[in-house]
């Protein structure tokens, strides 16, 4: 298998307390939440996504 293939999952989870974004990136991984509404969360969902598939470099690098 490559190891140069990427893991990424990025999914919304919903609980009694809101809408919570978590994803897995290379075995990174962290949550954002909650949201009150299930569109807010679905747009951090994007957000963060795009943030993970778009942004390879690092901001010190720019």
């Amino acid at each position: 298998m490559s190891e140069e293939k990427q893991s990424l999952s990025v999914v919304v989870r919903s609980d009694d307390k809101g809408h919570w974004v978590e994803w897995n990136n290379y075995g990174a991984t962290g949550s954002l939440g909650p949201y009150q509404t299930e569109k807010m969360s679905a747009d951090v969902r994007t957000a963060k996504e795009r943030e993970f598939t778009q942004n390879a470099g690092h901001i010190d690098d720019a």
